[in-house]
Parts: C-alpha cells; sequence; structure tokens
C-alpha cells in the first residue's frame, strides 16, 4: 500500500493480512467516529479486536487544514515510551507502517467511555482526573532531561497542529493581544523540557473512575509541560461555560488534576501559576477564533470564552482566579 491508497472498511482486512497483523479467519471492520485528523477503523472478529489508524494530509474541519501525515510515527514513538512508563494507560502498539502512515493499535477495554461524552452529560468523577493527573505527571517527570528525546520529538508537528492554527490564528484576529500571545507561543517552542503529549483533552481519554486510556499521541513533542495542564484547563472551562449547573463539579476535577499533578511531578517541572492562566487563556481563545472551534458552544457561550480569555490576558490572573471568572 502507497500513502496514496486510503484505508477503508473495504481494504483494511487485505492490508491487515498483507502486513501479518491478522490471519485468513473473517472479520469485520467498521469506521469509528469523532477525530478530524485520521481514519480510524476497528477491526473485530476471533480472537481481533483492535484500531487501525492512518493520517490524513487534510484534516476535517471547516477551515483548510494540512498537516504531515508523518505525524502518526510521532504517535507510534511517542506510545512505545508511554507505555513503557504507564502500561496501563494506554493502548498496545501491533504494527506501524511507514509507507502507508498507519498505526495499529490493540483496543482499549470496551468497558471504558469516552471522557468527553461523560463530561458533557454531566458525568464528572474526581478519580478519572487523579488517575490523568498520576499518569501525566508520570510521563513528563520519567522524560525529563534526555537530550535523545528532544533530538527525536522536533517541535515541526506541534507547529503546525497547535501554534499555527491555535496561536498565530488568533493572535491575528486580536491585534491588540498578538504580542503577548506570541510571546506566550514562543515560550512552548524555547522550552524544552520532557515529552509532552500535545492534545490532552477529554475526547482522547476513555474513562471509566480510576481506569484511564490516553489515546491520539500525534502532537507528541519535546517542549513545556505546561500546555498539557493548559490544554485540558481549557477543555474543561469551556464545558463549565456550557453547562452552569456543573460549573462546581468541573472546577472540583479540574483544581483536584493540578492539586495531584503537581504533588506528583519533578519539582523541576512545575510551571508558575500564572504562565498556566495565560497558556489557558490562549487555548480558550483559539476553541472560539482558531481553526478548531469548541462545536457545541451557543453564540453566546462562545462570547462569554472570548471575554474570559482577553481578560485573563490582559490582567494575567491565577488559574483560580481564572476559574472565579467563570462565575462572574
Amino acid at each position: 500500500m502507497t500513502l496514496t491508497d486510503g484505508l477503508s472498511v473495504d481494504t483494511v482486512a487485505g492490508y491487515l493480512r498483507d502486513r501479518r497483523v491478522i490471519g485468513s479467519a473473517p472479520v469485520v471492520a467498521e469506521p469509528l467516529l469523532g477525530g478530524v485528523s485520521n481514519e480510524v477503523l476497528a477491526v473485530t472478529g476471533d480472537g481481533v479486536d483492535l484500531v487501525v489508524k492512518q493520517a490524513l494530509s487534510r484534516l476535517r474541519v471547516e477551515q483548510e487544514w494540512n498537516a504531515d501525515p508523518r505525524r502518526i510515527l510521532t504517535e507510534a514513538a511517542a506510545l512505545l515510551i508511554a507505555a513503557k512508563i504507564r502500561p496501563d494507560d494506554v493502548p498496545t502498539v501491533l504494527d506501524v507502517d511507514r509507507s502507508a502512515m498507519t498505526l495499529t493499535l490493540g483496543r482499549a477495554d470496551r468497558s471504558l467511555r469516552n471522557w468527553k461524552d461523560d463530561l458533557l452529560a454531566g458525568t464528572i468523577d474526581r478519580r478519572t482526573g487523579e488517575r490523568l493527573a498520576a499518569a501525566l505527571a508520570a510521563w513528563h517527570t520519567a522524560t525529563a532531561g534526555q537530550p535523545q528525546l528532544c533530538d527525536e520529538f522536533g517541535t515541526a508537528g506541534f507547529v503546525e497542529l497547535r501554534i499555527d492554527p491555535f496561536h498565530r490564528v488568533v493572535a491575528r484576529r486580536h491585534p491588540t493581544l498578538a504580542a503577548r500571545i506570541d510571546e506566550l507561543a514562543d515560550s512552548l517552542l524555547t522550552e524544552r523540557l520532557c515529552l509532552v503529549h500535545g492534545d490532552f483533552s477529554p475526547k482522547n481519554v476513555l474513562a471509566a473512575g480510576n481506569k484511564v486510556c490516553v489515546l491520539d499521541w500525534e502532537v507528541a513533542h519535546y517542549g513545556d509541560p505546561v500546555f498539557d495542564l493548559a490544554f485540558l484547563q481549557a477543555h474543561l472551562l469551556l464545558k463549565a461555560v456550557h453547562r452552569p449547573a456543573d460549573r462546581a463539579a468541573y472546577r472540583s476535577l479540574a483544581i483536584g488534576f493540578l492539586e495531584e499533578y503537581g504533588a506528583l511531578v519533578d519539582p523541576v517541572l512545575r510551571r508558575p501559576d500564572d504562565y498556566l492562566a495565560a497558556q489557558t487563556a490562549c487555548l480558550l481563545l483559539a476553541r472560539v477564533d482558531g481553526k478548531s472551534p469548541a462545536a457545541y458552544l451557543t453564540p453566546s457561550e462562545r462570547d462569554r470564552v472570548r471575554d474570559l480569555a482577553v481578560d485573563a490576558l490582559t490582567r494575567r490572573p491565577s488559574i483560580v482566579e481564572l476559574w472565579d471568572g467563570v462565575d462572574g
């Protein structure tokens, strides 16, 4: 298979047999929904339960957004490292095809649910946040200060998938904040401290209580750990704006996550609180004015998020004060 041969439910079984990932027994393939950057297929059969991903060169969003398909190789490499540190919290890598830019993974425990769906339904379990905090602290700590990883995981994919469509786009749309946003973006590129997931959001977590599986490592890079923290905080803040009845529970989850992470991570990786809040504000602004806006927000909710973000980038509050602003 070449890069131009897109995987489909019709071709994936033959492809996996050619790769000797599965045998000749019949299997059933079906698309898995939810992602914008990959073709994702589930394949099941007698003794077979796996997921096949092929990176798209053009992401499925309204605005034009192209990305290098080689990010699938970054994901595979990051997953192998993460599995050595926390094997129970990531899917198993079964096969990596460098010619087709395809990754085959063992399917996660079927008892786990998509965490984003749970959160949007008002199912908010602090145990999930604590488990994720422990996993992220372990991944950050174990990969800190490793020059070989810094060389292996560059920042080109992070720029292509996060800095350019998020920070640079909103900086152009908010010229009075551009200098501050550019400063924060540049900091993310110069502080190279540990392996960073780069897409640490609820949609990429399968969970049930204190059991989790963290997916989609294609934006992994060697950088500033604050990005993973800010990315999750931004997503929880968005949901708090969207579901005001559950704001206290979202806040408790978010602050509990930060407390657990802070207690477990190597102290050298702890970032200033106002810096975390500022990076979170950039990401909030990106989810209303960047290339990938949060689809579930109403127009009035988008306005509320924008006001929160602009205020935070102007005043430089702490993360707790940023959460206070949701109730303001």
